[in-house]
């Protein structure tokens, strides 16, 4: 085989290469064989196993076809203007050569559509004249017979048959729990893996699959001993299933430190703030719910649709139930989903067995379903909303207890599969665009009612990574994060300034639409304000209004993707324009936010430091080697200048002057320092840092103990690796440390950060940089 030059290059320093692999779906694409063998094959086609398809579609003359929904018009508008045309493909063989093309979207037909087309004169006999609808009778049938349906995008929600990825309709999912579409999907990886070429596989989106747990079984037992890691987005207090993986993919890890540069002494004047720009900072979780209910009646409504129709069958089988009102099933179902805590529950596809925690999980939601339902009472006959009946019917199938026949299983499979999608669309995606009290809490697995983390539960989470997964991925940004990891960090320091962020934020709000509109924006230009000073130039100014789009749409309050009120939008455009082109406001918003980015660069070294010394294997995002000012997909995904990076690193030289680069910080190179020292202590003390090390936290004394993060990694013969890192730093930056003093343990330890010896003392520890990384 031709050698990889990417993997050759990698191992011949010492590296591996890790794939991003997507298991759970695959691109709808001309060019994917599978899907297009779908299509030109239908059910009884060998690609019909590859995906999830409801071939018993409810809509009217859809049975055994998979609805597309791509018009851009009713159907026979696009029909009768011409817009579908007919084609031979000159590279396929005769007799099966012909593709309908609808603009950029091509599809097959049918081998017997192509044979009968070369026996009739080809696609100009199926030709008509555009606007008589008479002449497009034979294209129309010829269409008929195809084993798909177009029809038009703003109904595709409520018919689309196929299970995708969340709401994407591009994106299909693929029955991997079927051992030959896995073989299917995951030929090409494995063979690399197999071949030495890969040495780490990080599993996207596993709750997306009818079976994790199995899955991942399989996955592990053909690609042997490789690194693996799962997206698996854990809620607060969630702990990763025992799956036979080296942990998740770190957006707990993400959220916990965030958690240190968050004061929870901001969290009141913050709320006051955003109640008055018209928020509801005491109503999380019924912003979560109702998005959860829109996302189910829009974008997920086939799915439910599918759901409740199973449901509503299932119940004839028992005679207790069999009577329900299907609408009753429905809303029992939405309430259900909407009310889970967490993405899913695992209950087993195969037997219906769960674990007790699964089903309280899914009891648990139905119970608050239901006592929502009956307005906080008790629930009576007779009472608005579905009758008790529907909700334990519900609970039961849900978490496996009501049968085990393949049809009570297939609905608990399905539920957990759309509770997760129903949880990233409603929360992720749109929860987190409306709530906005404080925008670096609304991250990735992240709770935005958990306002700031001291140093003692930062310390649990990290024993428990080294206890559970010594190996998982620790994360601060990734192409999925919300915010870049010091965009984040900026925003969050408002914490720690919340009232001279009030009056600033009253002050220039008012011109704005909507409050909404204003404290969205606003926080935006503290996350990407330049460290160089100055107004944003045009550059920035395009990626917030990008931005600002993007985030207004997906907050589905006054314009989204579907019907976008292009005057709101423009008018928030012109309110910010308006901002930036006032002195005023410009001078004002500009100090302002040159001290909080002095909190944030302290917090950003300290957060690349915990990262890189905490329990599991640290993911540095592409750009974050300097500062990074990065908004949510796409922004975060611009090219990154590694050529500007890797000049910096070769001026940094072996040992730089710590204190220059301080004075210096806001060009970045400090924080590539730390990065390049705290990857070389960990090179050069492996012990400190794998799965055998340990985790001990230090303790402070003094005035300001409770602002010190610091903990030694140790080996089992006895070598140690102190971290020393700041907590709220911004406090820290105002009195100082005082007489704070930390217990190192023993004497004879050097920063290598600044080459200096350490003492107990904070002030001194931290008297060159904000962080210390103390070695024997």
């Amino acid at each position: 085989p031709r050698p990889c030059a990417l993997a050759a290059s990698a191992h011949g320093r010492g590296l591996g290469v890790v794939v991003d692999i997507v298991p759970n779906h695959v691109g709808v694409h001309h060019t994917n064989a599978m899907w297009d063998g779908l299509l030109a094959r239908g059910p009884a086609g060998d690609e019909a196993r590859c995906f999830d398809v409801n071939w018993d579609s409810a809509l009217p003359g859809s049975a055994q076809k998979v609805i597309l929904p791509v018009l851009g018009e009713q159907y026979g508008e696009v029909l009768h203007s011409g817009e579908l045309e007919v084609l031979r493909d000159s590279g396929s063989d005769p007799g099966r050569g012909w593709r309908l093309r609808y603009h950029e979207h091509d599809f097959p037909l049918s081998e017997e559509s192509c044979q009968a087309l070369e026996r009739s004169g080809g696609g100009e006999a199926l030709r008509g004249e555009p606007g008589v609808p008479d002449t497009w009778q034979r294209l129309h049938a010829l269409l008929e017979r195809q084993h798909y349906r177009l029809v038009h995008w703003r109904v595709g929600h409520r018919v689309i048959n196929y299970r995708r990825f969340f709401a994407v309709d591009t994106l299909a999912a693929v029955r991997v729990e079927d051992e030959v579409v896995f073989d299917r999907v995951h030929g090409k990886i494995l063979q690399l893996v197999g071949d030495g070429v890969v040495d780490g596989l990080r599993v996207d989106h596993p709750d997306g699959l009818r079976d994790p747990g199995r899955y991942l079984e399989r996955l592990r037992e053909r690609a042997g001993g490789v690194w693996i890691v799962v997206e698996k987005i854990l809620q607060h207090a969630e702990a990763l299933r025992d799956w036979p993986v080296e942990g998740t993919t770190g957006y707990e890890f993400c959220n916990d430190v965030l958690g240190l540069f968050v004061d929870p002494e901001g969290e009141a004047p913050l709320s006051e703030l955003d109640r008055e720009l018209g928020g509801r900072p005491d109503e999380l979780g019924r912003v979560e719910r109702e998005c959860k209910r829109q996302i189910l009646a829009e974008d997920l409504a086939s799915e439910h649709q599918r759901l409740t129709g199973m449901l509503w069958r299932l119940a004839q089988e028992h005679p207790t139930v069999r009577d329900l009102d299907d609408r009753h099933v429905a809303e029992a179902i939405a309430g259900a989903i909407a009310h889970m805590e967490v993405y899913r529950a695992y209950i087993d596809p195969q037997t219906g067995r769960a674990t007790p925690e699964d089903v309280e999980r899914v009891e648990g939601a139905v119970e608050r379903a239901r006592a929502a339902a009956r307005g906080g009472g008790q629930a009576r006959r007779g009472q608005a909303g579905p009758p008790d009946e529907v909700f334990d019917l519900v609970a039961a199938a849900a978490s496996g207890r009501l049968g085990t026949t393949v049809a009570h299983l297939d609905f608990a499979a399905r539920f957990a599969q759309l509770s997760s999608a129903v949880m990233a669309k409603g929360v992720e995606d749109t929860a987190f665009y409306r709530y906005q009290r404080l925008l670096a809490l609304n991250e990735v697995g992240g709770h935005p009612g958990r306002f700031g983390t001291d140093a003692a539960a930062f310390h649990r989470a990290n024993a428990q990574r080294q206890a559970c997964h010594p190996a998982g991925m620790l994360t601060t940004a990734t192409h999925d994060t919300k915010r870049g990891e010091d965009a984040r960090l900026r925003v969050a320091a408002l914490s720690e300034r919340p009232a001279e962020w009030a009056a600033l934020a009253r002050r220039w709000a008012p011109g704005a639409p909507d409050g909404h509109a204003a404290s969205l924006a606003l926080q935006t230009l503290v996350a990407v304000w330049p460290l160089a000073g100055g107004p944003p130039d045009e550059e920035v100014r395009r990626r917030v209004h990008a931005y600002l789009v993007k985030a207004l749409r997906e907050a589905r309050l006054r314009t989204d993707w579907a019907e976008p009120d292009e005057g709101y939008e423009l008018g928030v455009a012109e309110w910010l324009d308006g901002l930036l082109g006032d002195d005023g406001f410009v001078g004002e918003f500009g100090g302002f936010v040159g001290g909080v980015q002095e909190i944030a660069m302290t917090a950003g070294v300290a957060q690349t430091l915990l990262r890189l010394t905490s329990p599991g294997v640290p993911d540095t995002y592409q750009g974050c080697e300097l500062w990074e000012d990065a908004l949510v997909d796409p922004d975060n995904r611009r090219a990154v200048d590694f050529g500007a990076r890797e000049r910096l690193l070769a001026e940094l030289g072996a040992r730089p002057d710590a204190a220059a680069l301080w004075a210096a910080r806001r060009d970045g190179r400090v924080k590539l320092w730390v990065l390049r020292r705290a990857l070389q202590v960990r090179n050069t003390r492996p012990a400190c840092f794998g799965p055998d090390a340990g985790y001990e936290p230090l303790r402070a004394e003094g005035a300001m103990a409770d602002h010190v993060v610091a903990f030694a990694r140790t080996s089992p013969d006895g070598e140690r690796v102190i971290t020393v890192a700041p907590r709220l730093p911004g406090r820290v930056l105002a009195q100082g440390w005082g007489d704070t003093t930390l217990d190192l343990g023993g004497t004879g330890y050097v920063d290598a950060l600044t080459g200096r010896p350490a003492t107990d003392r904070l002030a001194d520890l931290t008297a060159t940089l904000p962080v210390a990384l103390l070695t024997r």
